[in-house]
């Protein structure tokens, strides 16, 4: 036997193998997808367009959850509402560790240069700290008020990673702001800033990490807190459009303040209960002006590009659609329907495509964010939010 002549015959074979299967794609193409009914992550290939066949399962009460990444994409860390943190392998995909913080948690972060994991937690009420390696809980902020003569434990949320090594949250009960040190083992609150409004139960921190701004309950004014100077104290910020009567309408409550929109000039917000959104200006924060909308918005998604805001809504009549806003001239300039029970949307990081779940349809879309078609549409179980590895690269999240 020839045996050169048949390694040679094999090599073209393995070549033609090779070049009829479809190409891999890395990690950065992948989006995670909350299937929240059965405690499960969807993963997605955005390149490939096709939904991977192996889910990630044993992920506990999705009905809240968050995920963040570590700064060098080895690994992703899922918050769920029952105080359960999962960490999963993205080069495996699969569940690679369990740490229980709380009796229930609502949001996470990730700071220390990707070392620490930070969670909020409402039961007992707190921040924990948990080593991003081991899993090992470091440390923990139990968070009280004083009422009526008694310590009562108190809500957290909000957290958020920011600049120079911190961590901010909230604390609901407490109505108070929390700053805390990253870089130290023990963690200190360095900063514990009183709000002058009751009830905060949610925030946001802006793209640049430097504003903290705290939603209210039934509340037309948010609290501002600017983080290169928090001496400063809080300002107060209105909603309000003058040219409503509030007499007749007034807000019922924000929605989570991760649904605020920064881009260009503004800031839009979603006002439940309200067929608009309020426009704020970015420098001052004053109230710029509203824009009129199909029905009441949930959430306001900023394109990379800054050019424009993708808003959702609620409502039966309302809920399959999405509106385009044109940031610099301030009105809506397409409507796109695309499937019933919208629970999160976000952008491909180049700003090409959209990522849409609709909870309703059990559906998963690719939308193009130039010519607004739907371009690829996959089936998921109760599919909710979208978490893509350029998370890991943001600041607040």
């Amino acid at each position: 036997m020839n045996w050169k002549r048949w390694k040679a015959v094999l090599a073209v074979f393995g070549g033609l193998m090779l070049g009829c299967q479809t190409p891999s794609s890395g990690i950065g193409s992948k989006v995670f997808v909350v299937e929240r009914e059965t405690g499960s992550l969807a993963v997605y290939d955005f390149v490939e367009r096709k939904l991977l066949p192996r889910r990630i399962t044993g992920l506990g009460n999705l009905r809240h959850a968050t995920m963040i990444f570590s700064p060098d994409l080895r690994y992703g860390y899922l918050a769920s509402r029952g105080g359960q943190v999962s960490r999963i392998d993205l080069q495996k995909l699969e569940l690679d560790g369990v740490v229980f913080t709380s009796e229930n948690s609502i949001d996470n972060a990730i700071g220390g240069g990707g070392r620490v994991i930070a969670t909020a937690e409402y039961v007992p009420g707190g921040v924990t700290f948990v080593d991003a390696q081991t899993l090992e809980v470091l440390a923990r902020h139990e968070a009280t008020y004083e009422h009526e003569g008694q310590r009562l434990p108190s809500r957290v949320t909000g957290i958020v990673d920011a600049p120079g090594d911190r961590f901010v949250c909230v604390l609901i009960e407490g109505a108070e702001i929390w700053l805390i040190d990253a870089s130290k083992p023990d963690f200190p609150i360095t900063h514990r800033i009183p709000t002058d409004q009751d009830n905060p139960y949610d925030a946001m921190i802006t793209p640049d990490g430097r504003w903290y701004v705290v939603g209210h309950m039934k509340s037309d004014r948010v609290s501002v807190l600017d983080l290169t100077r928090p001496e400063a104290g809080i300002r107060n910020v209105s909603l309000r459009d003058p040219k409503i009567d509030y007499d007749r309408k007034s807000p019922v409550k924000l929605p989570h303040l991760a649904s605020w929109a920064v881009a260009g000039q503004s800031i839009f917000v979603p006002l439940v209960g309200e067929d608009r959104l309020a426009v704020l200006d970015r420098q001052s924060w004053e109230f710029k002006r509203s824009i009129p909308l199909r029905g009441h918005p949930v959430y306001a998604v900023r394109s990379p590009t800054e050019r424009e805001v993708w808003v959702s809504f609620s409502g039966e009549e309302d809920d399959a659609f999405v509106q385009v806003i044109d940031t610099e001239s301030l009105t809506v300039t397409d409507t796109i329907e695309v499937g019933r029970r919208i629970y999160h949307m976000d952008f491909t990081p180049r700003a090409s495509h959209v990522l849409i779940t609709a909870n309703e349809d059990e559906k998963l879309f690719l939308v193009n964010a130039i010519t607004h078609e739907i371009e690829d549409v996959v089936e998921l179980e109760s599919p909710s939010g979208i978490f893509g590895v350029w998370r890991a690269f943001r600041i607040g999240l």
